[in-house]
């Protein structure tokens, strides 16, 4: 149990720091396209989930080192719509917080995939959505090797994930 709480509270140490305003770094989420099996392409490509969004903007702390009982990160959701267009309400939606290798001094590493994603359900309401999420105790000197997070729509169908996006 403390280490799931370990993994969900560090697996944002990783996370790529792109840009530094306000006090919190800003990483930006890409939609999440069908995962296309073989080795040709799949053409048309086509978005995982039937909803879509405007943007979604994972914030950290700019600090090197988490801090218990602090901010780990801010998840905002703006343009939130469902398959008909609609503004999305009352529509519940996942976070999931993957993460490598742990190590946790004076307990050991546990290496990838032992200790399980941490979910974080939340609503979204009128299109939006602010998710606060704040670390747990971690023991000092622990190190997460890799990290990700990904948002699912109300079928468990990937929705957004951090990733890098070319203008369109």
């Amino acid at each position: 149990m403390m280490a799931t709480r370990i993994g969900a509270a560090l697996v944002l140490a990783l996370l790529p720091q792109l840009a530094s305003a306000g006090g919190l770094n800003r990483t930006y989420l890409v939609p999440s396209f069908r995962t296309c099996s073989g080795p040709q392409t799949c053409f048309p490509p086509a978005h995982d989930s039937s909803f879509t969004f405007e943007s979604a903007v994972l914030k950290t702390p700019v600090s090197r080192f988490l801090r218990s009982r602090k901010t780990a990160f801010i998840l905002e959701l703006k343009g939130v719509r469902d398959a008909a267009g609609n503004l999305a309400s009352g529509v519940q939606l996942t976070i999931v917080l993957t993460t490598g290798q742990i190590t946790v001094p004076g307990i050991g590493t546990f290496p990838p995939g032992a200790i399980p994603d941490t979910r974080i359900s939340f609503t979204v309401e009128h299109g939006r959505a602010k998710v606060p999420y704040k670390t747990p105790d971690v023991p000092r000197g622990t190190v997460v090797e890799g990290a990700g997070v990904t948002i699912l729509d109300p079928d468990g169908r990937r929705l957004a994930i951090i990733g890098s996006q070319a203008a369109p």
